[in-house]
Parts: C-alpha cells; structure tokens; sequence
C-alpha cells in the first residue's frame, strides 16, 4: 500500500479520543493534502487495501465505511472511477462542512424544552447544545458513559462555554429522567438494525420511553450506513481466580427508541429511515474481501 495512504489508516487506528465527525473530517483532510496528480497515479490495488483497512481502523464508525465504500464503488467503474476520485473526496468533506449547521438548525427546531440530558462525547451535540444556549436558559445532564468516561469530556467543554451542567454516574439516568425535557445522543453509525453509540446510549432511550420523554439522536448523512456495523468492542478478562469482568465500548439502541433523528438534511422517523435505506449501495469488494457476508448486507469481521 502506499505509505501516504497506510500513514492515514495506522494514525486513525491509533486515535481514541476523536468522535466520529472529526475522524471523518481528519481523514478527508489527510487524502486531500496528497496532490490531485498523485493520487491519480497510486494503483487501484493500494486504494482497494486502504479501503478496507480504513473500515478495520474504526469498524463500527460509519463515517469511514462510508468513505471507503465511496472509494471501493469508484473502483468498480474503472479509470472513469478513479479520474472522479479526488472530486468524489472533495465532495464528502463540503457536505461535512455544511452538515453541522443544517443540524443546528433543524435541532432548534426540533428540540423542546430547557433541561436536556445526554451521554459520551459528540462533537455535533456538542454543537447543537452550544446553539440551544444562545436562546435558551439550558441546563444539561451528562451521563459520564464509562468505561471510557468521555461524557466528562463533554461536561468540561459545555461548562467551559458558561452551561449549567450536572454529570452522572451511567447508573443514575433513570432516577434522573423524570426531570428531563429531552435526551439527546449522537451516534457512531445508524442502519436498519439500530442506532450505534457509546454503551449507555440505550439506558438513556429507555429511560426516556419510561416517562414519556423525547428521544432524538443528530447526526450527519455520513453517519447513515446501509450495512451492520457490529464491532461493539467487548472484552473480558479475569481479575482473580473464579472472577472475570467484562467491559464493552459500544451499543446498538433499537430506533424504535427514539423520537426521530435530526440529520443534516432532515428530521426523520425511525420508519422513514429504515425505508430509505433499502436502496443504499454497497461495493462488490466488501464480498469479495469476505468483509460482508450475506444477502442483507451484516458486517462480519474475519
């Protein structure tokens, strides 16, 4: 593989504290800083290799399954494909750009209420909520989503920018709920199968369901993926003898859980979303690769 190329995946393999937007962002920005004329000179085979490791890199981040399907589709069209490849990378990172403040917009739209709760770290809630602030007399909830504890991350930031912000212990969220206007959670990836976010996620949706609170997840069209990403990170190992702990990063939350999902072009119901992605392409490779399996499309890591 090119090094410019296996330079990127390696360095987004090794990045644990970033959310999604921003890994799709940094990556898109790394492919663009190699010259147009460059990259029109790495062999299909090398971008085939960088496609697929960009997907093991972060295997249950659609942003990335999503720039690598987009490559791996061009790949299928030949030298057409590939001549649109720089402009096809361009594109992907506008619509990021953009995708924020359409997001916003439609949040405030969207969005009741003054006390709102979430989880984890999501630089698009993050976002939204700094936007509801302005207009708002906000306080937020944050859930520190351990095991990785990023919701502190959150809660520094959002106090930082003058927010009245309360952080809780994951196992508080429902004791807490029946204070709440609205949760809202970002997500890693959505398919037809479920919401993908930071374990704690669903707690929260079924909080919210138990005492009749709005549930909304935001997240751009780059989060949307037509496949199942299903690398929850699960691990467990033995602390003492006839002990074991078991510790998992991610979740899927069913999207009959939540109210709608705000996206950067608009609000849509869970139904509205399982509908649309039906038609959604995948590439041949991620077959061939033995990467996806199966007639629906369901992720199987080899």
């Amino acid at each position: 593989m090119d090094q410019r190329l296996r330079d990127i995946a390696d360095t987004l393999a090794m990045d644990g504290n970033s959310g999604a937007s921003e890994m799709m962002a940094s990556t898109l920005n790394d492919l663009l800083a190699i010259p147009e004329d460059d990259m029109a000179l790495i062999p299909p085979s090398d971008w085939e290799e960088f496609a697929i490791a960009l997907h093991r890199a972060k295997p249950s981040i659609a942003p990335l399954f999503n720039i690598a399907n987009t490559i791996l589709l061009l790949l299928e069209k030949g030298e057409d494909g590939m001549d649109d490849l720089h402009g096809a990378i361009m594109d992907l990172r506008e619509k990021e750009r953009k995708s924020g403040l359409r997001i916003i917009e439609l949040s405030a739209e969207t969005i009741k209420g003054e006390w709102l709760m979430t989880t984890s770290y999501s630089s698009t809630v993050a976002q939204v909520l700094k936007a509801l602030a302005k207009d708002r007399n906000m306080k937020v909830t944050v859930a520190e989503a351990l095991p990785g504890g990023e919701g502190r991350q959150l809660a520094k930031i959002l106090s930082g920018h003058g927010m009245q912000v309360e952080m809780i212990h994951d196992s508080t969220v429902f004791s807490r709920m029946a204070e709440i206007d609205a949760v809202l959670v970002g997500a890693d990836s959505v398919t037809r199968s479920g919401l993908v976010n930071k374990i704690g996620t669903r707690a929260l949706a079924e909080a919210a369901r138990v005492f009749d609170v709005d549930a909304f997840a935001v997240c751009g069209r780059s989060k949307i993926c037509p496949v199942m990403l299903s690398d929850l990170i699960a691990s467990e190992r033995t602390v003492v003898p006839n002990l074991t702990e078991f510790v998992q990063v991610f979740e899927s939350t069913p999207l009959e859980l939540f109210t709608s999902l705000i996206t950067d072009d608009r609000v849509l119901s869970p139904a509205n979303l399982k509908q649309e992605l039906q038609g959604n392409k995948t590439a041949r490779a991620w077959y061939e690769r033995n990467v996806l399996t199966g007639p629906a499309g369901s992720l199987q890591e080899q």
